[in-house]
């Protein structure tokens, strides 16, 4: 067994060849997905759920 890898983790982890090019297509459709998730507004449930949490990490 590989000292590297911690135990129950697959030894074949495949990695990025970062000299890869993604195809014009998806790198489009990736970005105008990712701008109409960041255009979507923030749930008010959300938002009080992290300002409990701020206040929280605060001690207020």
């Amino acid at each position: 067994m590989s000292e590297k890898f911690k135990p129950g983790e697959p030894e074949n982890t495949a990695t990025a060849n970062p000299s890869e090019q993604v195809p014009d297509w998806l790198s489009n459709r990736l970005r105008r997905m990712f701008t109409e998730v960041m255009d979507e507004p923030v749930p008010e449930e959300f938002k009080e759920l992290l300002r409990k949490l701020e206040d929280k990490e605060r001690g207020s």
